[in-house]
């Protein structure tokens, strides 16, 4: 690349960036349904509420600003304004990090900390960064501020110390000590300034990048602070493929009081589609859906909304339906607004149980309306009597059927949860949350609760059978391991959608996620009947203090009255009521 650049040629980058098409479909969105058109130039670069969401660690889905990491330097910074974004940007490196650059940066803001300069000259040039040497442009303007260096002469300044060009940097430390002193510095103080210059181009970012990721920052940030619904409509849109961040993004938007609804054939569009408080789920989202399918039943909408299973399957184009994008669309919930008296299971149970039928008559129907032919009532009689036809009765899908096919269609849970019956239990048991685990401290004995899925068997070098699989709860998932020993006494227990118990080792690293390695498996259910309690009535009588410690004296024999049973632990809890 020297070389080229020798010939004089110009390298540039170009960067394909997901946050602007978030930003470009979102201000699309909130023309089209809010008929207000945002003016960037008219943004005040200090709104209060989008610098609330930086204070506020509140940062997910806002560009560069989504780690952990950043989020926790953004709570203890509570930046002011784009500038503060911008250093923040330049600062949340390896470099700045290890060096404490950051800590200092953080206590001048708060001015816990005061602000001093070698020379007032420095001032004009450090001052929007607390006097601490960010950025690769404040070293090329000290240089010529100090010590009257050309523009050229200070970027070839940069590149040397940049790259750690000793020769060259010996040849720049002389020139810009003696321009300095030819400018009423002290020798002492310009040396000084060279090796703070020095040291800090080890750290040094591009400003002008620094600003444009920062306003880009700012741009997520605000729209998020003000049109959540269509932020987050266009965030879900463009991440529509990846499950694992739609449920991520499901569980901020229920925090701050929006749902996520399950798509419908009559509301929903291609993406996620913003409403009042709530968010569409997209089309195109559900598994088996091609964006041709997506196509042809926007264009049947045209005509009206759709009043019946049947009515959807006689309007839709035939050439993109087939008993699999029914299949989907059933199990997605997509056809629960058409729904009448019974229940979401009776009712998309009935619906899949409806499929085949459906098809053939939408098929026959679009037949004989091609062909001229009518029924013995006349064609618009007949075709009303089928469009307003509910779905015969059929066997329902249970609460864990229905919650499987969801998750089947969609990639993850959105009308519930295989663990909301079991919380309470989880809770007692003190299952740790999948969100929580990186709090820890590794090789931490664990207990998690939660639905398995992605099981996976594979066999060591012995030739030993071993699983890999996830334990998935409501706020996400976690990698467990089981070797071959632990495998072999808890192989029956392992199928997906089973809710189960975990109990092992904690592993943590910087490179992967949270790994349980495993010790132990039991059903949440047969945990659940095993949880039994004993109580004893006692009737209330002055010698009952005594009694009372009898009591106590013949429990204590059966310590704490914890029995294991196989392999499942029982607990059974006393409780002692004394009769009146």
């Amino acid at each position: 690349m020297s070389d080229l650049e020798k010939t004089g040629m110009l390298k540039m980058d170009f960067l394909a960036l997901t946050a602007l098409t978030v930003i470009s479909d979102c201000l699309k969105s909130i023309k089209q349904l809010l008929e207000t058109e945002i003016n960037w130039p008219d943004i005040a670069l200090n709104d209060e509420k989008t610098m609330a969401v930086f204070a506020e660690g509140r940062t997910e889905a806002v560009f560069q600003f989504e780690s952990s990491g950043m989020q926790e330097i953004c709570r203890k910074l509570k930046p002011k304004g784009v500038e503060d974004l911008a250093a923040l940007n330049a600062l949340y490196r390896p470099g700045p990090l290890d060096g404490g650059m950051v800590d200092e940066f953080i206590l001048r803001h708060h001015g816990k900390k005061s602000v001093r300069y070698l020379v007032p000259e420095m001032k004009e040039i450090l001052s929007n960064t607390y006097g601490i040497i960010v950025y690769q442009e404040q070293i090329m303007q000290l240089a010529q501020k100090l010590a009257g260096y050309t523009l050229s002469e200070a970027d070839l300044m940069r590149r040397a110390m940049g790259k750690k060009k000793r020769e060259e940097m010996a040849l720049h430390e002389e020139k810009f000590i003696n321009g300095a002193v030819e400018r009423a510095i002290k020798r002492d103080k310009a040396e000084k300034i060279f090796s703070l210059m020095a040291q800090f181009s080890d750290y040094g970012f591009n400003r002008s990048h620094s600003v444009a990721y920062a306003y880009l920052a700012f741009q997520t940030a605000y729209l998020k602070a003000h049109f959540p619904e269509h932020f987050y409509a266009a965030v879900l849109s463009n991440e529509a493929q990846d499950a694992t961040k739609v449920f991520k993004y499901s569980k901020e938007l229920r925090a701050q009081g929006i749902a996520l609804l399950p798509p419908d054939v009559n509301e929903s569009n291609s993406g996620f589609t913003p409403l009042s408080g709530a968010i569409r789920y997209g089309l195109t989202a559900i598994k088996g859906l091609g964006q041709s399918t997506v196509n042809a039943i926007a264009e049947a909408r045209q005509s009206g909304p759709f009043k019946s299973f049947f009515d959807f399957a006689e309007r839709v184009e035939t050439s993109t339906l087939n008993k699999r994008v029914f299949e989907s669309l059933v199990s997605a919930g997509a056809f629960d607004s058409l729904k009448d008296a019974r229940t979401p299971g009776e009712w998309r149970g009935a619906l899949h149980n409806s499929i085949d039928s459906v098809l053939s008559r939408a098929q026959r129907a679009k037949r004989e309306r091609q062909q001229g032919q009518t029924g013995l009532f006349g064609a618009a009689t007949a075709a009303e009597l089928l469009v307003n036809e509910m779905p015969p009765a059929a066997k329902g899908w249970s609460r864990a059927e229905l919650l499987a096919a969801e998750k089947a269609a969609l990639g993850f849970y959105i009308t519930g949860h295989p663990l909301e019956s079991y919380l309470e239990l989880l809770q007692n048991l003190k299952a740790i949350r999948s969100s929580e685990l990186s709090n820890l401290n590794s090789g931490s004995r664990v207990s998690v609760g939660g639905v398995i899925a992605e099981l996976q068997l594979r066999t060591t070098k012995k030739g030993d059978k071993f699983a890999l699989l996830k334990v998935e709860d409501e706020t996400g998932g976690t990698k467990c391991v089981l070797w071959p020993e632990v495998y072999r006494k808890h192989a029956s227990l392992l199928t997906n959608e089973l809710p189960v118990v975990v109990t092992g080792r904690l592993e943590l690293s910087e490179d992967n996620p949270p790994t349980i390695i495993a010790e132990q498996v039991q059903s949440i259910e047969a945990v659940s009947r095993n949880n039994e309690f004993v109580v004893l009535r006692a009737p209330s009588r002055d010698d009952f203090p005594a009694r009372l410690d009898s009591i106590l004296s013949v429990l204590s024999d059966w310590s704490m009255i914890e029995i294991l049973s196989g392999s499942r632990l029982t607990r059974l809890c006393v409780f002692l009521a004394v009769m009146n």
